[in-house]
């Protein structure tokens, strides 16, 4: 299975900022969501090529331990191939979820990324989530992975599958709750996350 590498997405208009380039599709803003999370109000939505400034404030708000646990590897920095390529993306077929909240100077900063690639058949979609390192365990993982569930079953998407080391009980617990088959791989000791979207909705 082809890897996903860490992913990040961020705000739109007056929150956004940064690289100024076209994605291949128009920006899907219908599938823009407000909510409210632990008191306080959120944007849900699609990742803009503009977002490249905050997707750095984002990683670099990463503890180590948590980029190894999404990439894999231990990486220090983002490289400017790596941030172009999470941020400008082709919204045929691929989505990125972010989760952004504003600051009190009136920006907007990133607190989580959820996002899938689909085969070109739309059999299947990898996916990814990640949320910055101080705010785990409050919930926003699973709001972001039911965004992007809802999203496939919306395009029809048959499957979900991605990947988790072991050691990274979080997601793993997360996707479990909301329905994922979940077993070690054969191939090089990750576990493999499976979700079948023809299956009936979970109750979130």
């Amino acid at each position: 299975m082809r890897r996903l590498f860490f992913k990040i997405e961020l705000s739109a208009g007056p929150c956004a900022n940064g690289i100024d380039r076209l994605a291949i599709r128009p920006y899907p803003e219908e599938l823009e969501q407000r909510i409210e999370w632990q008191g306080q109000p959120l944007l849900l939505r699609p990742v803009k090529p503009e977002d490249g400034q905050a997707h750095v404030a984002f990683f670099n708000a990463l503890d180590p331990e948590d980029v190894r646990y999404r990439m894999f590897i231990r990486i220090r920095e983002l490289q400017p191939s790596q941030l172009a390529r999470f941020t400008q993306i082709d919204y045929d077929r691929e989505m990125a979820f972010i989760a952004t909240r504003r600051r009190p100077d009136g920006g907007c900063e990133t607190l989580g990324v959820a996002r899938v690639v689909a085969d070109p058949d739309n059999d299947q979609a990898e996916f990814a989530i990640i949320v910055r390192s101080d705010l785990k365990g409050q919930g926003l993982g699973r709001v972001l992975m039911s965004k992007l569930i809802d999203y496939c079953r919306s395009r029809g998407t048959r499957e979900m599958a991605g990947e988790a080391l072991p050691h990274n009980t979080r997601v793993l617990n997360l996707v479990n709750k909301l329905g994922f088959d979940v077993k070690p791989s054969s191939e090089d000791g990750t576990m493999h996350l499976h979700l079948d979207l023809a299956a009936s909705p979970m109750r979130r």
